[in-house]
């Protein structure tokens, strides 16, 4: 073992990554037994994690990432390419459709936006980096649950299924057809569910192992992006979403 190891920072990195590997939370007695080490060793690290927001603990008294991993990953997300390979593409889509696009990542049980290409109007829709919004009710949400998360239909009775607005799927029921739309189509749609008056499209963004690792979308009002549009617009997405793949050496 290297002489500068600490073994209980080594622990609490060993921690995170259990919590990682559990999107839904994991409790207290399952971190100690899988990563066999003392509960009282478990409870200090997740309560030292938790004082300073590493962590954070669901309503059912199980622990998930917290919101500080949320910032650093941002900034740690600075140094990965696939910011890098989807910028030039979102702020070409952005110039051609005339809306906001952005790139997303799974992040715990929610779609976290990583890069933000803005609409060229004055008047324009869009969330910046670092935005978390639920996956049953965003476009970016739902391409992780029908193409990176296994056993969808197992994970989302683990999801608080918030109705947003009145055109929210709030039911298992309805995500799973919502699942089941998205592989069929190959992009997923965010109809007013998150925000009322604002569309949202994506299309998955697969890297050169053949995982989706993000989703590609365009948000605008549906003033702009109107029903007729659709057609249109999933054609643009999904060819922007290959264009990143393809730099990222799918295919």
């Amino acid at each position: 073992m290297n002489k500068y190891h600490i073994p209980n920072l080594g622990k609490a990195c060993e921690v995170m990554k259990q919590i990682a590997d559990h999107p839904g939370g994991i409790a207290l007695k399952e971190i100690s037994q899988s990563l066999e080490i003392p509960r009282t060793t478990a409870l200090r690290i997740t309560q030292t994690l938790l004082e300073d927001g590493f962590l954070a603990e669901t309503d059912n008294g199980t622990l998930t990432l917290g919101p500080t991993l949320v910032q650093v990953g941002v900034k740690a997300l600075d140094n990965l390419d696939i910011r890098g390979f989807a910028r030039p593409v979102l702020r070409k889509l952005a110039e051609e459709t005339g809306e906001s696009c952005h790139l997303a990542v799974l992040n715990g049980d929610k779609s976290m936006l990583v890069e933000v290409a803005d609409s060229p109007h004055p008047v324009r829709i869009a969330a910046r980096p670092g935005t978390l919004v639920d996956l049953h009710s965003s476009s970016t949400g739902k391409i992780f649950l029908a193409f990176q998360i296994p056993e969808p239909s197992r994970f989302i009775r683990t999801l608080n299924l918030t109705a947003y607005t009145a055109q929210t799927n709030s039911t298992e029921a309805m995500v799973l057809a919502d699942i089941e739309q998205t592989r069929k189509l190959g992009y997923a749609m965010d109809e007013e569910e998150y925000v009322p008056g604002v569309r949202c499209i994506a299309a998955p963004v697969i890297n050169a192992f053949g995982k989706t690792i993000a989703a590609a979308g365009i948000t605008a009002s549906v003033s702009t992006f109107t029903k007729a549009k659709i057609r249109g617009m999933s054609q643009k997405i999904k060819a922007a979403a290959s264009e990143i793949s393809a730099n990222m050496g799918f295919g």
